[in-house]
């Protein structure tokens, strides 16, 4: 059979055939044994083979404010303790081409315990058996991140909606930034950013069972990935975290549940506003986001909705209501896009439609639509980033302007750039559904490449019989027959 050369940047997709809901999502991972190649002249420089054709280019990365102020609010009241941020930093990387946020922790055997998010769509954590391969290097699982489906709230009118995930290529034009290259060692000061208080609610705080630094760690890597987002906006308001907050008493009160103990969304914004308003704690932060770890809710007219994700005000960074809310289920970075979308609205986003900041159609699935999992939803539009660039000139947004925790940095790459790999399709299927008996590439289906999924054929190891299934195509992968240039990127033909 002939075969398809794929140029593989990421490694690893998920089956279609892989279930999810609102409460539960079942898992399928690849376990993959990664190993880091150190540069010869500092530490703040890696590279991460994952696997054979997928490498990334790490750098070392900073979010945390230098003083980062822990919380935890208990039903004695609430502890407070300032730690250093470049402790909790100091293992942090990122690739921001491929926009990776990882932790690399050193272990005793001399490899690395790798936490985090590989890109926007995968996430990598050791494995639990911990196995290891041949040379010793440890078992690591990576795991597509399933978005709760939903829709997000502004302070207008909520829109109950759902993204696909399948669709036409992005333009040619859109931009993918990355933060800026230089050729002098040490960091660049960016112009603005936004120093945020991150909150984590009861149900999300317990699933981390009192371990401050898995749960500072998980924050770390959250509000990263979001912060990757924040970088393509000219210019880009990357995030800083100033305060962490914990819940560790179920008597909140920045919360307003229903009878069950589900959220209701715009109740909890104006409770959770208020309290920001009154309480001194908060006044210094830029924003303030509250991660959720339970289910969202809106009221509607005799009844409720669950189909809500989050909900924020517009252009309410450094006010009074500054406040947003979104789901997160702890461990899954699930609500990071979410995350992204509502401080979106803080920095005086709209939802994307016509009007006053252009043509935008929510239907194309950009960060700022109305509907979850859109085909463009790692990527702001172009009537996002008009509106987000006005408010940026206001003098509303003064406070975006003076960091006086967070010293926002861009820091300069120089990792070692490694050859490209090739495989081949019928490899890559072998190598994605190794528990089938036979996995074959099927190169008459091209037209799922256009779509970024690589087509499938695998034996039923019960029935014997075919079966068709499709992954996401790793970015990198050449998806048109006619332009060699043109290949995936984030599940899209750029």
């Amino acid at each position: 059979m002939a075969s398809l050369t794929l140029f593989l940047s990421l490694q690893v997709a998920i089956a279609s055939t892989v279930t999810h809901g609102l409460n539960e999502v079942t898992e399928k991972s690849i376990t993959v044994y990664p190993r880091v190649l150190e540069s010869r002249e500092d530490d703040s420089e890696k590279v991460l083979i994952v696997h054979d054709g997928y490498s990334l280019h790490l750098k070392k990365a900073s979010i945390l404010a230098r003083r980062l102020l822990l919380r935890d609010v208990t039903k004695d009241g609430v502890i407070e303790q300032y730690v250093d941020g470049t402790h909790y930093e100091r293992h942090l990387y990122e690739d921001t081409n491929k926009k990776a946020s990882l932790l690399l922790k050193p272990t005793e055997h001399g490899d690395y315990s790798i936490t985090g998010l590989v890109n926007f769509t995968h996430r990598i954590e050791p494995a639990k058996l911990r196995e290891r391969s041949s040379s010793r290097r440890a078992a690591h699982k990576i795991v597509q991140i399933h978005e709760i489906q939903g829709s997000c709230e502004s302070d207008q009118a909520i829109d109950d909606q759902l993204y696909e995930l399948d669709g036409s290529g992005m333009k040619s034009d859109t931009r993918q930034a990355s933060l800026p290259e230089v050729e002098m060692r040490g960091a660049i000061a960016q112009a603005f950013g936004v120093e945020l208080h991150f909150i984590s609610d009861y149900n999300h705080t317990k699933y981390f069972e009192g371990d401050k630094d898995a749960h500072t760690y998980y924050v770390t890597l959250f509000l990263h990935s979001v912060s990757l987002r924040m970088d393509q906006l000219t210019p880009p308001v990357p995030i800083g975290i100033t305060e962490i907050q914990t819940t560790s008493t179920d008597n909140e009160s920045y919360v307003h549940l229903w009878d069950n103990g589900d959220l209701i969304g715009n109740e909890t914004l104006k409770v959770l506003n208020e309290v920001v308003r009154t309480d001194r704690a908060y006044e210094k932060a830029d924003a303030v986001y509250m991660a959720t770890g339970r289910e969202m809710i809106t009221l509607i007219p005799g009844g409720k909705s669950s189909y809500i994700l989050g909900t924020a005000g517009s252009a309410q960074a450094c006010t009074n209501t500054k406040a947003a809310v979104g789901e997160d289920k702890p461990g899954k970075f699930s609500g990071v896009n979410t995350a992204a979308h509502e401080i979106g609205h803080l920095l005086g986003s709209p939802d994307d439609s016509k009007g006053e900041w252009g043509d935008c159609k929510t239907e194309d699935g950009y960060l700022m639509s109305k509907y979850a999992h859109g085909k463009q939803a790692f990527t702001f539009s172009n009537c996002s980033k008009n509106a987000i660039a006005k408010f940026l000139e206001s003098t509303t947004s003064d406070c975006l302007r003076k960091k006086t925790n967070c010293q926002i940095l861009s820091f300069p790459n120089k990792a070692l750039k490694l050859p490209g790999h090739a495989m081949s399709g019928d490899a890559y299927c072998k190598l994605f559904y190794s528990g089938f008996p036979r996995a074959f590439f099927l190169e008459q289906f091209y037209a799922f490449l256009k779509k970024c999924k690589i087509p499938c054929l695998v034996e039923d190891k019960r029935t014997k019989k075919p079966r068709f299934l499709t992954t996401l195509a790793p970015d990198g992968t050449r998806c048109d027959q006619h332009d060699r240039r043109r290949v995936c990127k984030n599940t899209i033909c750029v």
